[in-house]
């Protein structure tokens, strides 16, 4: 396109430019005339709001600060008779008219235009099934791209395990589909379809699997195989977890009655029955020793049968004073009177009044019956006092009231 103005000219070579996106395009123009350097030149984009892509005015450039920002320029530096404008990265959006002016001062100016058309190439398609895929039955494969300029035709073929192609109207190019009806086995395979336009393509796949009787009784048997081991998965963990709790709880009752220490209780310090009883009524250990005689009054004392503790020595630490062999149950009651007296004497010749006298005799020091002292026990048992004493201290399990052990 050429204009005419004081034997200048502005030659557009090309109206329609077509550019795939993301590609460069240069809009052509040329300036025939004298003194270009003093001329105005203006490319501008005409849409519903015209926008003014580059100016050169008075030897100074500028460009748009919007959708073109720093994405154009032109392709000579100016001033220069070659106006051509390049844009870079092109987009869809750029699609339109354009338009190239020249002002000359004193005459009248020269205009062009043209028409770019950016191409956008098909978007991976999405292949389904619509349907269920039974013998003898009926379905549709469909295949679509979101993106695509201009919209894109779809091509269905089999591939495998034997090619084959598909025509109208079981196959539809501007939809995208294609219809398989009266379904046998020989129809399974794998299916592609292909999106394209005049500025690329793009391909799907799809495995149909028509369904036959035996097809069906093996996925129902994996199908079952599959749930119960997914139950036997869940029984099996259960079974674990309850096992695993049921050991921790013996465990805390183990550490539980290991850990019950025996006490004294109230009754046993009174020094006349056991020595040293556990709180339910067992025994920590028994001595056997006899005590000492009396080597004047040749009392026997009879075995021990109170608690005490055994040393690996033999001594008796622990020993308390036993009554007598003869001492009646009458000893052991609460208010009994268990200090030592002499003895008393013959009775003396009846009182003028009938009764008896009775008259003491007392006993020499040297006759009086030597009874020997209990040694000092400490108030409490423990092991650190029978280590003192020069015993060895020895675990005896503890026993209920029932007389087994804990």
């Amino acid at each position: 396109m050429a204009a005419q103005g004081d034997l200048a000219q502005l030659q557009l070579p090309q109206k329609n430019v077509e550019v795939i996106q993301g590609k460069m395009v240069v809009l052509q123009a040329s300036y025939k005339g004298s003194q270009i350097e003093k001329n105005t030149v203006v490319w501008n984009y005409m849409s519903d709001n015209p926008e003014m892509v580059i100016s050169y005015v008075g030897g100074i450039l500028s460009q748009s600060t919007s959708q073109f920002a720093g994405r154009v320029d032109f392709m000579h530096k100016m001033p220069n008779t070659n106006l051509s404008l390049y844009i870079n990265n092109t987009k869809a959006s750029d699609s339109g008219k354009y338009m190239c002016q020249v002002v000359i001062p004193g005459a009248q100016g020269l205009t062009g235009e043209l028409t770019l058309n950016v191409k956008v190439p098909p978007s991976v398609p999405v292949c389904q099934v619509k349907g269920r895929p039974v013998l003898k039955g009926n379905i549709t494969l469909a295949c679509n791209s979101n993106d695509g300029k201009p919209a894109p035709e779809y091509k269905w073929t089999k591939t495998s395990p034997t090619s084959e192609v598909f025509f109208p109207p079981a196959q539809n190019v501007t939809a995208g589909t294609l219809k398989l009806n009266n379904l046998s086995g020989n129809m399974s395979g794998k299916y592609m379809c292909t999106a394209s336009n005049t500025a690329g393509e793009e391909t799907c796949y799809i495995n149909l699997e028509v369904i036959t009787s035996t097809n069906a009784g093996m996925i129902a048997g994996v199908t079952f195989g599959c749930i119960v081991a997914l139950v036997l998965i869940t029984v099996f963990l259960i079974f674990m977890w309850t096992r695993r709790k049921e050991t921790e709880e013996d465990l805390a009752n183990e550490i539980k009655e290991d850990a019950q220490a025996p006490k004294r209780v109230s009754w046993a310090k009174s020094g006349t029955g056991s020595d040293i009883i556990s709180k339910n009524g067992t025994l920590s250990s028994i001595h056997t020793n006899t005590f000492a005689r009396d080597t004047q009054n040749h009392h026997h004392y009879p075995h021990s049968d109170t608690a005490s503790i055994l040393t690996a020595t033999g001594s008796t630490a622990g020993y308390r004073s036993q009554p007598l062999a003869d001492a009646t149950l009458e000893r052991s009651l609460p208010g009994y009177n268990t200090n030592p007296s002499p003895p008393r004497g013959p009775s003396g010749p009846p009182s003028t009044n009938g009764s008896f006298r009775h008259t003491s005799v007392p006993r020499p020091p040297s006759a009086q019956p030597q009874i020997p002292r209990p040694p000092v026990l400490p108030t409490t048992v423990t092991a650190a006092n029978i280590s003192r004493m020069g015993g060895v201290p020895i675990m005896v399990p503890a026993q209920n009231q029932a007389g087994s052990l804990v």
